[in-house]
């Protein structure tokens, strides 16, 4: 079984080409290292390296162990420093997803504000858990969710963030943009829509909105940035949220339209289970401001 004291002896043999410097580096003897390395290769059944000319050069295995060190280490020292700003308080990280949508234009703008408030901050995207994120909540999986129904389970808590409209997304120069104001069930059973794969609220609102009238046909895709391609190359339609949509049109050829619908009201929260995590009310204050700012948020 390889240790990390393994990789960073191999490590330091490559880096200063010799035991004596190698020992050196790791205030150890030149006896005390090389019993450590035939240990090494004693227990992995490996010769780590092979003596030519008086140097040091790696077999194929000592070549692999080498790789390991470079990647694994720095992760090793990175993980202990973490702690230690865990321990001091310096440290906080939020684990987040989004329902149905896998868009996160939003966030970098997110994260420099809880810089300016937080000596350390890590926030990780968890996209798995874009179909199901109160699931991964339950599990542990997950610090907060972004979703659109309130969950009826009594250990979730949420917060509002904002409220928006469901539109329809399609060509510029699509015919419906010259004859339509707004689209109801009936104008999609001559079109093609693209959709998330999703269950929850936004499969809720396909089913009940096209519960009469179903589109032509559908394809189902589970990432919003391929969606937003193809409308934009005249593959179809799609139906998305305001907040989603809004920057894509500044630089695609695709405009929005409202469906005929009261369905196409959504409420925006945030889902968490912990109450007394740092980061989540910095968080939330830190999303309704940047909707508000932007104008995205219709009530």
């Amino acid at each position: 079984m390889i240790i990390s004291n393994d990789l960073l002896l191999v490590q330091r043999i490559v880096e200063h080409g010799s035991l004596t410097k190698a020992a050196d580096s790791l205030f150890l003897t030149q006896s005390a290292l090389s019993h450590q390395l035939k240990d090494l290769e004693h227990r992995t059944g490996l010769q780590i390296f092979d003596r030519v000319n008086k140097k040091l050069l790696l077999t194929h295995a000592g070549r692999r162990i080498m790789e390991g060190a470079g990647s694994i280490l720095p992760q090793l020292s990175q993980l202990n420093e973490d702690i230690l700003a865990y321990k001091k308080g310096k440290l906080s990280s939020l684990r987040i997803s989004t329902e149905c949508y896998t868009c996160y234009h939003w966030l970098p703008e997110i994260i420099t504000r809880l810089k300016s408030q937080m000596e350390q901050v890590e926030i990780s995207i968890v996209a798995a858990a874009t179909q199901r994120p109160l699931e991964y909540l339950l599990n542990g999986e997950l610090d907060l969710a972004i979703v659109s129904e309130k969950p009826d389970h009594p250990a979730i808590h949420t917060t509002n963030l904002f409220s928006d409209n469901l539109v329809v997304v399609l060509p510029r120069n699509h015919p419906f943009t010259r004859t339509k104001m707004a689209l109801t069930a009936a104008d999609f059973a001559t079109e093609h829509l693209l959709v998330y794969d999703a269950y929850g609220s936004h499969n809720h609102f396909s089913k009940e909105f096209f519960r009469e009238t179903g589109p032509k046909t559908i394809t189902r895709i589970q990432l919003t940035e391929a969606i937003i391609e193809m409308v934009n190359a005249g593959m179809g339609l799609a139906i998305f949220a305001t907040w989603v949509i809004a920057p894509y049109l500044k630089h695609k050829d695709i405009v929005t339209m409202p469906l005929k619908s009261p369905l196409r009201k959504r409420a925006w929260r945030v889902a968490t289970l912990q109450k007394k995590h740092p980061l989540i009310p910095p968080f939330v204050s830190a999303v309704k401001e940047y909707f508000q700012e932007d104008k995205l948020m219709i009530g």
